[in-house]
């Protein structure tokens, strides 16, 4: 008689798995559950809607039309990423060759000791890509950005006659999708972040009058990105107003963005802003207070006073002889928080650690109008629109590659 045959559970089998394949990665979630950290700018006008800030390990595509900030936001999140790991180095892909690197310097506080700038002149996208995932396999590596998608150019139309349709549309989109399937396991392992910088074009009109929206290098920065962000028009900033159109005798910039995809968390908080002043940098206090007062987060028993206000434990923070901490006046709740940094640093944790609840949400920072136009645009991109307009999209899209 035939000896019955064992049947092994699927514990077991994933265990004779991972010793086959020399691994760990067949695992209960209760056994091992994946976890990631975040890298907040330390603003939290850009932080709170990302609660806390983006994720490790993940692709990120920052978009947007030109001169809305794009590359500054990127030096933002490199600087802070070098401020958590002081013994990474961070990569610049400049394949616009237009960084002013002494400018978001000074803007973001990025160290420039410890930036790998690339100059990328006369390399094709496929190069490009080969030598960041050359420099992935580094031991120390840390944010990646490439900026930009849109001024990549393929080796075969690099090698082609200028003046010959040679039809190779999707050129750089197909070494794309390639490249983001080989990264993307890599950079969980590594626990860095890999952003790409395009750009949101105007490219042409509807029946209807309505913009016609086209973004370079094809589908793969939607599929594989866990956050895409749009930034939108920037605005300028003189003292107190942040809504400046004229760059008139200005003091500063406020960038605004919405949040298009987070597989990390929902979208709900819809976007924000960073708020940038040219003598001082990122001015972090004044998003903090407008985050803060927009939500009660700080609260206001009149119009002029303030009241520090401990989130976690819902009550108001004390001083030493027991009474709350109370201001009267904006100005001495700022001059409050830079003289005392050991309080500084516990309030802004206990912020951190309260906007990081996923299940808490507020609604967008932005203007409703700012959010909807961005909020337009990608519903452009992503085909919920009309099959007439849709036709159009792709002819002009055939016209500009």
């Amino acid at each position: 008689m035939a000896e019955k045959e064992t049947i092994l559970t699927v514990a077991e089998i994933a265990k004779k798995l991972n010793k086959q394949f020399k691994t760990d990665t067949l695992a209960m979630f209760a056994d091992k559950t994946p976890t990631y950290g975040r890298v907040g700018i330390s603003d939290m006008g850009f932080d709170f809607p990302l609660f806390g800030g983006l994720p490790e390990g993940r692709i990120v595509t920052i978009s947007g039309r030109q001169h809305s900030g794009k590359t500054l936001g990127a030096c933002a999140l490199i600087s802070a990423y070098q401020r958590k790991y002081p013994d990474k180095v961070c990569v610049y892909v400049d394949v616009e060759h237009s960084l002013d690197k002494t400018f978001v310097a000074h803007m973001t506080g990025l160290d420039l000791t410890r930036l790998l700038y690339i100059n990328t002149q006369g390399m094709a996208c496929e190069d490009i890509f080969a030598m960041v995932l050359e420099l992935q396999q580094s031991s120390d590596i840390g944010v990646i950005v490439i900026d930009s998608l849109a001024s990549m150019v393929s080796g075969a139309d690099m090698d082609s006659d200028f003046e010959k349709d040679n039809g190779m549309r999707g050129s750089i989109a197909k070494p794309l999708h390639k490249f983001c399937r080989m990264i993307n396991p890599m950079l969980f392992e590594k626990n860095n972040i890999l952003v790409f910088i395009n750009q949101v074009r105007i490219a042409g009109k509807t029946f209807t009058g309505a913009n016609i929206y086209s973004e370079p290098a094809g589908d793969a920065p939607n599929y594989y990105s866990s956050v895409m962000i749009r930034f939108g028009t920037r605005k300028f900033t003189k003292g107190d107003k942040y809504d400046v159109t004229d760059g008139e005798g200005v003091d500063g910039i406020r960038l605004q963005f919405a949040i298009m995809k987070n597989k990390t968390a929902n979208v709900s908080r819809g976007g924000g802003f960073i708020t940038f002043r040219y003598d001082t940098g990122m001015d972090w206090k004044t998003d903090l207070l407008e985050v803060a007062l927009k939500y009660d987060f700080i609260k206001r028993p009149t119009t002029q006073s303030y009241v520090l206000w401990d989130l976690v434990n819902d009550k108001a923070y004390t001083n030493a002889d027991g009474s709350e901490k109370k201001f009267v006046g904006r100005a001495k709740l700022l001059e409050y928080l830079d003289s005392d940094i050991a309080f500084q640093n516990e309030y802004i944790k206990m912020l951190y650690d309260y906007i990081a609840e996923t299940s808490k949400s507020y609604g967008s920072l932005l203007d409703e109008r700012e959010r909807e136009e961005l909020v337009r645009q990608q519903k452009y991109l992503d085909n919920e629109i009309d099959e007439d307009e849709k036709v159009i999209a792709e002819e002009v899209s055939d016209a500009l590659e």
